[in-house]
């Protein structure tokens, strides 16, 4: 599963910032989770982050290749420093069994996706958008008095990741430097997308005429995605 490496290569090359703070997750603690949905009304919340007009972004990275040790960064203020509504970004990157069948590693790809809609981190309201790739956050002032971080919430992802038995290692960067290419960022979101919809495409056997798809682009500029899409077309 190669196809998203291109993306993580910029992901790397965008937060090798100097307001940067990694944390392995041995021993880190978890923020504890509300078990449902949880809402922080607007009387309650200490800040949002990517509210509003501000920038938004959240995304999942999956690749076959060692990532390293599993983890959460934070580039800018963490939690506990941010004093009032911020652009943010939450990128995961998810090392997972190198997958032979394609379908196999789509439904992966589909399964782990689906992570971020089950976990809620007690205090902190996420309100994601498949649509337009939007990742906003609301932080309860109560859970700010608690102590949470990122590097709780993280590691909370982070376990809920690790419950897929394909999943290796994950690496959640949180951003929230006001310094960052956020523009940037949601364009590798953007692009993830299009990359997994093309996957998906190939994957359904359709036999069109490249040159009037929509998605020639993506083939065109990922490696091995035009040889998957013609071997599942019997072209």
């Amino acid at each position: 599963m190669d196809f998203f490496d291109n993306l993580i290569s910029q992901v790397e090359e965008l937060t090798a910032l100097p307001n940067r703070s990694d944390y392995f997750r041995k021993n880190g603690s978890v923020w504890k989770d509300a078990g449902r949905n949880e809402v922080v009304l607007l009387r309650d919340t200490a800040f949002e982050l990517g509210g509003s007009d501000l920038s938004a972004v959240g995304c999942n990275l999956v690749t076959s290749k060692s990532i390293g040790e599993s983890g959460v960064t934070v580039i800018g203020n963490d939690l506990c420093d941010i004093e009032k509504d911020c652009a943010f970004a939450r990128i995961s990157l998810i090392e997972i069994d190198d997958i032979a069948d394609e379908q196999d590693a789509y439904n992966a790809i589909r399964k782990i996706e689906y992570v971020k809609y089950h976990i809620f981190p007690e205090g902190y309201m996420m309100r994601t958008s498949s649509e337009s790739l939007r990742e906003q956050i609301r932080v309860s002032k109560k859970a700010i008095k608690q102590g949470i971080s990122f590097e709780k919430i993280g590691n909370a992802l982070i376990d809920r990741y690790l419950e897929n038995k394909l999943v290796r290692c994950v690496r959640i960067i949180f951003i929230t430097d006001k310094s960052a290419d956020y523009s940037r960022l949601y364009r590798i979101a953007v692009k993830n997308n299009e990359i997994t919809k093309a996957l998906n495409h190939a994957l359904n056997h359709i036999n069109f005429d490249c040159n009037s798809c929509n998605l020639k682009p993506i083939c065109d500029e990922v490696e091995g995605m035009r040889e998957l899409h013609f071997k599942n077309s019997g072209m």
